[in-house]
């Protein structure tokens, strides 16, 4: 499989050489997670000016609850590959995807694409097809050639500094 960021190709349907993202594990059957609530602020963060911080507290915050749904249906994917970069995926994100969810046009999905996992946007109109966030990469058309599986909806992106 090959990325082909070539403008000049006309073909419909580009598959990366490699896979947008690599299966971590599944949240195992009967396992409830330790909970573990962290402190949320009463402030509200602003991304420009800075702001005085009282330091109240709002609540808790458990990111299991806040991340999982589904924990009998939810899989962690790492990602690797530069497709999603312009939706704020980026290589070696953790993606939490729900499998119990049902793919929605414009949803996030990780899809198995001739047996290669792949994370990208789903449209479903025009034409059904898997569509990348990075102008160097184009759409993959879904066909009833195409060996093409949804697996799941990513419901979660997460990144450590």
């Amino acid at each position: 499989m090959t990325d082909n960021k070539t403008p000049d190709d006309k073909k419909a349907l580009d598959i990366p050489e490699a896979p947008s993202a690599k299966p971590i594990g599944r949240i195992p059957e009967g396992v409830s997670p330790e909970r573990r609530y962290l402190p949320v602020s009463l402030e509200k963060i602003p991304a420009g000016f800075p702001a005085p911080n009282g330091g109240y507290i709002d609540g808790r915050l458990d990111l299991n609850e806040f991340c999982i749904s589904h924990p009998a249906s939810s899989y962690i994917f790492q990602v690797i590959g530069d497709s999603m970069i312009e939706a704020g995926i980026l290589p070696d994100d953790y993606l939490v995807v729900d499998r119990a969810r049902e793919a929605r046009h414009g949803d996030i999905v990780i899809a198995e694409v001739n047996q290669e996992f792949t994370v990208k946007y789903l449209e479903l109109v025009p034409a059904p097809r898997l569509v990348p966030a990075n102008r160097n990469y184009r759409p993959i058309l879904i066909t009833p050639e195409l060996e093409c599986q949804i697996i799941g909806v990513v419901v979660t992106s997460l990144r450590k500094y």
